[in-house]
């Protein structure tokens, strides 16, 4: 039998290899196969010949730091695949992940370090050539949230913060400093930008809307400008009594904002239920006109948790339960788990993980090698070799 030289194989049979490889972490891996490899990998991603449809990865961020690289201080994180059950390390040097006391959670791709002195930076984590974003402080930041994505929009991007266990401040890109909502009737615990106005849950089971005006100058406070405005408070019902609610917003597939609503029924027994509502709502009134419980996801599959919540299509991905909704359940010490909720019948499965990620944070993102810097697995740690523009 002939021996197959496989490092000088033709491009396209390695074309046809890369675009079987749902996982983009996966083309990572591909290009430092050989140098051929490389150079497909190289090729695809200058020419964005790559998958639209990626399934999301929980980045998981720890303090640890590596025995071997102890002297190094850079802080060990890794990306964990559902599909195929894998963990992989990752090291990220960048000074501000390194500095990082907490991460409130991933939104367009960046995420909202503080450090110990409270310093709130955006960075985004796979695409090493694009600086951090510094921002005011704000006292006791629970959650940071973006319009749009500051690389494509980098001018336009509003950052809307919950601080102080409820409280709502927003900032424009191109503004110094946080705009207060001024309001002490409600506690906001989440956000979502729809066509310009920003739309907010409260504890107290109402969305509240928001618009932001524009300013005749950015560059300093004005106080005889109305920077916000409140439109419209609209309540909402829980099919039944909860005694605490976790509220998560997400895109659908075809544009429409979702709310999840994962709420405590029985404290005795930890019984939660989750449920979902599409919200229409209308950009000129700031109201949101219905509130409709849902029977069933059609062909989204969600993935929640902190930060963003991500949408994807169950057709692209058979590895995925159709109808149903991801989010990691941390109870006990001994008790890490990936819940897995049907939203048709109600069900639960669980889906044990590897007991390192306990007292981790777990964050869902979209690991989009588009465009950024190639990276080679090197001692089980990602290395930079080549960046494609």
């Amino acid at each position: 039998m002939r021996k197959v030289d496989w490092s000088n194989l033709d491009c396209y049979p390695l074309s046809l290899v890369l675009d079987e490889l749902e996982e983009h972490i996966d083309h990572v891996r591909f290009g430092v196969v050989c140098k051929s490899c490389l150079s497909i990998a190289k090729l695809n991603h200058k020419n964005h010949q790559f998958r639209i449809d990626v399934p999301p990865m929980l980045m998981i961020l720890s303090n640890k730091l590596s025995r071997k690289r102890a002297k190094s201080k850079r802080k060990m994180k890794s990306l964990y695949s559902i599909p195929s059950a894998k963990e992989y390390p990752i090291q990220l040097s960048h000074p501000s992940i390194i500095k990082s006391k907490t991460c409130l959670g991933c939104s367009h791709g960046w995420l909202a370090l503080v450090d110990k002195n409270n310093a709130i930076t955006l960075v985004n984590p796979f695409k090493s050539s694009i600086a951090p974003i510094s921002l005011p402080h704000l006292e006791s930041l629970n959650k940071v949230t973006l319009s749009a994505d500051p690389i494509t929009s980098p001018s336009d991007y509003v950052v809307a913060a919950i601080y102080n266990f409820g409280s709502l401040a927003f900032k424009r890109a191109s503004q110094s400093f946080w705009i207060r909502a001024d309001t002490n009737e409600f506690s906001f615990t989440n956000v979502v930008f729809y066509e310009g106005l920003v739309f907010a849950d409260s504890e107290q089971d109402f969305i509240v809307s928001f618009k932001l005006n524009n300013p005749p100058c950015d560059d300093s406070i004005d106080l005889n400008f109305t920077y916000l405005e409140k439109i419209a408070i609209t309540p909402y019902f829980c099919p039944e009594e909860y005694y605490y609610g976790n509220t998560y917003f997400v895109k659908s597939l075809t544009g429409d904002t979702w709310m999840v609503k994962r709420c405590l029924i029985d404290p005795h027994n930890l019984t939660y239920k989750l449920y979902v509502f599409k919200m229409e709502m209308d950009a000129q009134s700031g109201k949101v006109e219905q509130i409709k419980k849902l029977e069933s996801l059609e062909n989204n599959i969600l993935f929640v948790g902190i930060g963003d919540s991500i949408s994807v299509s169950a057709a692209c991905f058979s590895k995925f339960e159709k109808d149903s909704i991801y989010f990691i359940y941390d109870g006990d010490e001994d008790d890490l788990e990936l819940q897995i909720y049907n939203a048709k019948d109600g069900s639960y499965r669980s889906q044990s993980l590897p007991i390192s990620f306990k007292r981790m944070l777990h964050l869902w993102v979209d690991p989009n090698f588009n465009g950024i810097d190639l990276f080679i697995f090197t001692l089980g740690y990602f290395d930079p070799i080549v960046t494609v523009d």
